[in-house]
């Protein structure tokens, strides 16, 4: 089966690696950086900051969508949020239509219709598309680690065929509602902000899951409040995933958080240097909310960047 990865980050590079393990399937790698497709090429090797991870026969990389995307039986974007929109426009020329599209970016499109699904149902005119998350660091694919996703579609089928692209140690979990799956993975992102605006004033896990638990009953409020989702549908996309993001510290959005409260000059810094997806989205998840009145935890880090 081939399989298009769109992006060449850490975590692509790890969900490809997984699924390399099943020699049915061919991966091609899209990348627009020259130096990472020339390691791949040259020395068989692929590498994000300070690290490399063997490349497997059975994974390709390119600069090139066509290549990347003629034929391919499914399609994973897996690009930062902040180039998102670009590529989708990007990739439309050469888009399969029958392909099946899982979608791994984690963000909101900054106009109407904000969440990512249904702009690129919009754009690429593509007939079934998914969302998938979960409590999953990339490091820890990358080492076999045991882990669940969730895969947020309608269709079941699409269910089974992502599961189907992965070994045991990957487990895949079905949640119908797309959209609400896709907001979590973004309001979890801003909330550890706040867990390490939280952390640099108080740095006591007492303190830290006191706020982490006012911020979960908040970010289901927000849930219940903008699409109706049941306080009670519980995955590791969107419980798991919020308490390992939270409770990280050593992940971008916590590290962005404490430099906030520390050093306005270095966390303005850490912004430039990093990808810190809870910032790129804030101000779209305000404008999508329009009652912030509502929600004073998240509008209280929102105050405090802005």
């Amino acid at each position: 089966m081939k399989i298009a990865c769109i992006g060449s980050g850490v975590f692509s590079i790890a969900l490809a690696k997984q699924m390399a393990r099943k020699k049915e399937n061919q991966i091609y790698i899209w990348t627009h950086d020259a130096h990472f497709k020339e390691e791949a090429v040259k020395h068989k090797k692929l590498s994000w900051p300070n690290e490399t991870v063997k490349q497997d026969s059975n994974i390709a990389v390119t600069t090139s969508l066509e290549e990347a995307l003629k034929d391919a039986q499914v399609v994973f974007l897996l690009v930062a949020s902040a180039f998102l929109k670009d590529t989708v426009l990007e990739i439309k020329k050469y888009y399969p239509l029958s392909a099946p599209l899982f979608i791994g970016s984690k963000g909101l499109i900054n106009e109407k219709p904000y969440y990512i699904s249904k702009y690129c149902k919009n754009v690429l005119k593509a007939k079934r598309i998914a969302f998938f998350a979960g409590p999953n660091f990339a490091q820890d694919i990358l080492h076999n680690a045991v882990t669940t996703i969730t895969v947020g579609t309608k269709d079941k089928k699409d269910y089974i065929l992502f599961k189907s692209l992965f070994g045991l140690n990957i487990k895949v979990e079905w949640m119908k509602e797309t959209q609400a799956l896709e907001l979590t993975s973004v309001l979890k992102n801003i909330y550890a902000i706040g867990s390490g605006m939280v952390y640099a004033k108080s740095p006591y896990e007492s303190t830290l899951f006191a706020y982490l638990t006012e911020s979960y009953k908040e970010y289901l409020q927000i849930l219940y409040y903008q699409l109706d989702y049941p306080s009670d549908q519980l995955y590791a996309g969107t419980i798991g995933d919020f308490f390992l993001t939270g409770t990280n510290t050593n992940s971008r959005n916590f590290c962005y958080g404490r430099l906030l409260v520390q050093t306005k000059k270095e966390a303005q810094l850490f912004l430039e240097q990093n990808t810190v997806e809870g910032y790129t989205a804030l101000k779209n998840v305000v404008k999508l909310l329009k009652k912030k009145e509502k929600f004073p935890l998240l509008y209280e880090i929102y105050k405090h960047i802005n």
